[in-house]
């Protein structure tokens, strides 16, 4: 089998690449996977020359490994720093309603009323923060 790509479409699967593999290797819940998935990484950083694209992608001979340039490595980390900051909010907020609203609702309570409860408590929070950030946070 053989699959053709653009340019473009080619540094968009290298971007996904290093997406995809980034949580993987934090991780490293599987070291199999994770070895396959850098296996494979590398075998597609080294088809850049076949896909023009040698400037977003080079070899270092001395460590025989494929480096993604600092302009995409750029690009891939603000994806990441965007993510990281969605998802710390929305855990933050998630997880300070879910503790508010088991001081409040009662567990036998019928569970549409507790994730409608849920959903108040979130926004309030989101709302506090969104107005506030961490600035007026004071932990003992």
């Amino acid at each position: 089998m053989r699959i053709e790509l653009s340019k473009e479409q080619y540094l968009t699967l290298v971007k996904l690449l290093q997406l995809g593999n980034w949580p993987i290797g934090l991780t490293e819940a599987d070291h199999t996977l994770v070895s396959r998935a850098e296996k494979l990484e590398q075998y597609i950083f080294s088809l850049a020359d076949d896909f023009e694209a040698s400037d977003q992608i080079y070899y270092d001979k001395a460590e025989e490994y494929y480096y993604l340039s600092e302009a995409l490595k750029e690009t891939v980390e603000a994806i990441i720093d965007e993510y990281e900051e969605d998802v710390f909010w929305d855990q933050l907020t998630h997880k300070l309603a879910t503790i508010d609203l088991k001081r409040e609702i009662n567990i036998d309570a019928p569970i549409e009323e507790k994730i409608n409860r849920l959903f108040q408590l979130k926004a309030r929070y989101e709302k506090y923060f969104l107005e506030n950030g961490l600035e007026k946070i004071d932990i003992l």
